[in-house]
């Protein structure tokens, strides 16, 4: 894993995808897969850590389209600072979005994410 950190002073132009968190490692971040012989179970290829599906913690990952000077380019931004833009740890937010109950189908609350998050990041100077 890369230890690169870099402060950038830029304006966001839009978001690169719809992942907003993602299920993480608790040992080393990386993204963590279901076991493919045991469905109740998720593993860190990278380091071996290994727990139950309900036990997976998320952490932020916000992909962005970024100016600044003139130029055009990528910046991905990992972890719990984004906790104070979103009020709540990616794990909190990931339940809310998931066990939500309504008029609204899990696609629609995806949207709706996307929609809020684009909403509150782009034209901003960070």
């Amino acid at each position: 894993m890369s230890a690169r950190r870099a402060l950038v002073d830029c304006a966001v132009l839009s978001l690169q995808d719809a992942c907003v968190f993602y299920p993480c490692c608790k040992g080393c971040f990386s993204r963590i897969d279901v076991e493919q012989r045991e469905a109740t179970r998720c593993r860190c290829y990278k380091c071996g850590y290994s727990c139950l599906r309900e036990q997976v913690d998320y952490r932020y990952r916000l992909s962005l389209r970024v100016t600044r000077d003139g130029c055009i380019f990528g910046v991905t931004v990992f972890g719990s600072c984004l906790n104070p833009f979103f009020g709540i740890h990616a794990s909190g937010l990931q339940r809310l979005v998931e066990n939500l109950d309504g008029p609204v189908g899990p696609a629609t609350r995806s949207t709706l994410l996307m929609k809020a998050v684009a909403d509150c990041f782009i034209g901003r100077h960070f």
